[in-house]
């Protein structure tokens, strides 16, 4: 399997992953949610409806950089940049003591998707656009 297409299933999955995390919030119980990840109590939770559809509408932002990495290059290492931030802030969170230790599954899963994404989306930089690709030059 090409770099590219590995890119494309891991973008994908990262953003099933995200709308799954939304729809959970925004259309089941997210006290069950914080409970299940261990994210700890939280008596309001307007928070998390906020950042869940900010959560679904960034990774609309992802759809066209799976698609075509050269066209969407701005996309592209956005998408990256989404993933190793948040982890970033979510185990320097949990290690300060400013997040409960259930954020570090968050960290996990967002620093995996984030250095995949990183390694894939610079082997297919390395190797360049393909025909049909924006910016081939034949």
């Amino acid at each position: 399997m090409s770099a590219r297409t590995l890119f494309k299933l891991v973008v994908w999955l990262g953003v099933l992953a995200n709308w799954t995390f939304a729809a959970w919030v925004l259309f089941f119980d997210p006290h069950q949610l914080l409970e299940a990840l261990n994210l700890g109590p939280q008596d309001r939770v307007l928070w998390l409806y906020n950042y869940s559809v900010l959560l679904a509408v960034l990774s609309l932002f992802y759809i066209p950089a799976a698609r075509d990495p050269f066209r969407y290059r701005a996309n592209a290492w956005f998408l990256v940049v989404g993933r190793l931030v948040p982890a970033s802030t979510f185990l320097l969170g949990v290690l300060l003591g400013y997040m409960p230790r259930g954020f570090l599954l968050l960290f996990l899963g967002d620093a995996t998707i984030g250095v995949i994404q990183l390694i894939l989306l610079l082997a297919i930089f390395r190797r360049g656009p393909a025909a049909g690709d924006y910016g081939y030059a034949a």
